[in-house]
């Protein structure tokens, strides 16, 4: 199935609305899980950035498991980020969850050059040149920064897809059916994961794996190594 790109941005007050119901949590668990299968050893007390936060499901988790720990949580869509400063103030989060409007590869207004971890779910779909993102992680990452990118992995038939909005989306909104559908025909295989990593140099210090019938994670530690690759490629 050739990849159809969608908006980058979701500045709909409606979409952004129904995104911070509930209906998304089952994303939000799967990404903690993974969380806790891929660093089992890491509790960060400094701070976290996650790319493409959205309504900030994601950052209010981490905020809740990790209480001493600060999240820089990003997005280029300020209807997101309005329900975002909603959720994080129902949860009394403000002190350790800070929103930043941003998008890539512009720079960002961050206070933090770099960061001990980085994040970022369902976001790699959205972007029309998804090096963006993995140039980004050496941007912001220092040697043993811990890397979870969560997305979606695009199916290969009509069929495939239909199955899993069948199986999987049975009972969502359909608004979230109909984008569901587009996210999956925007998104990219394992295989050509697996070929941007490798253009960036960052095959020798993460790992893509597929994590369910549907979506795909990329984890590990960058490494100076990862930096150097990426600058000697730039060079030449």
């Amino acid at each position: 199935m050739k990849r159809v790109p969608e908006p980058e941005l979701m500045n709909d007050p409606v979409h952004a609305s129904v995104y911070a119901g509930n209906d998304l949590e089952d994303a939000y668990w799967l990404f903690e899980q993974c969380y806790r299968k891929f660093f089992p050893d890491i509790e960060p007390e400094s701070t976290i950035l996650d790319l493409g936060c959205g309504p900030a499901g994601i950052p209010i988790r981490l905020a809740q498991r990790f209480p001493e720990c600060t999240i820089h949580a990003v997005d280029g869509a300020p209807v997101m980020l309005e329900q975002a400063k909603i959720a994080i103030a129902e949860k009394g989060l403000e002190q350790q969850v800070h929103l930043f409007c941003g998008t890539l590869p512009k720079r960002m207004n961050l206070p933090q050059k770099r960061y001990d971890v980085i994040l970022s779910n369902s976001f790699l779909h959205h972007l029309a040149d998804p090096m963006v993102l993995w140039n980004e992680l050496l941007e912001y990452g220092d040697s043993n920064t811990a890397i979870l990118v969560i997305d979606l992995i695009r199916p290969d038939t009509e069929e495939k897809l239909s199955s899993i909005i069948d199986h999987y989306m049975a009972d969502a909104p359909s608004l979230l059916q109909r984008d569901m559908e587009c996210s999956l025909r925007a998104a990219f295989t394992v295989e050509e994961v697996h070929s941007q990593l490798e253009e960036a140099g960052l095959l020798q210090c993460l790992t893509v794996v597929q994590v369910s019938p549907f979506q795909f994670a990329v984890h590990g530690q960058l490494s100076f190594a990862g930096k150097e690759v990426l600058i000697d490629a730039r060079s030449i």
